[in-house]
């Protein structure tokens, strides 16, 4: 996935189709958009903007290695998940992934994160945070593809691209698009340190 924080408004229409498409409880969420700011001195220099948080998808997801029971695991396709028939809420998972995009549902006990509506993606749609954003600021699909509108938007986007916490070698799959006024408090301020 490839999110462009210039076009986040802040609308939380993500995190609400996300709530409604995968019927998550009160007080979870898989989905969060954290406003960055307001920072820097008026008129010139002050900056804010918008940053939809979620599960990385990690190429190397360090919640996979210190999951005791294998609950999380990942799919051929490469979409992490969690198998809550396996899980019993040890949580060393929520605490080994540096992108807080992990939750303990309180009612259930078992961790839940972004699936990233993988039951829509096996029919060929966008999850449901990309296809209910007004400003189209997320894009879905097979990087892999030259001719996916997720390469495309890339493509023409090579300047921006960041994944958030390089140092720990998770290799996340979402990237970001730096907002082009901002991408300094973006990368000091996103996720634990």
């Amino acid at each position: 996935m490839v999110i462009d924080l210039d076009k986040c408004t802040g609308c939380q229409a993500c995190s609400v189709a996300c709530k409604m498409e995968n019927d998550v409880d009160l007080g979870v969420f898989r989905c969060r958009v954290y406003r960055m700011g307001p920072v820097g001195e008026f008129p010139d220099k002050l900056e804010m903007f918008y940053f939809p948080n979620m599960c990385m998808q990690c190429e190397h997801p360090s919640c996979i290695e210190v999951c005791p029971t294998k609950a999380t695991y990942k799919t051929e396709d490469g979409v992490v998940l969690v198998a809550a028939s396996r899980c019993f809420g040890c949580q060393y998972c929520i605490w080994a992934c540096p992108y807080e995009a992990r939750t303990l549902n309180p009612n259930t006990k078992t961790v839940e994160k972004c699936t990233l509506c993988i039951h829509k993606l096996k029919k060929g749609e966008q999850p449901a945070c990309a296809y209910t954003c007004t400003t189209g600021c997320r894009v879905a699909g097979d990087m892999n593809d030259p001719d996916s509108k997720i390469s495309q938007v890339l493509a023409a986007n090579e300047d921006r691209q960041y994944r958030i916490h390089p140092e720990f070698g998770n290799n996340p799959s979402v990237i970001y698009l730096v907002p082009r006024k901002g991408a300094e408090t973006l990368c000091t301020s996103i996720g634990r340190s």
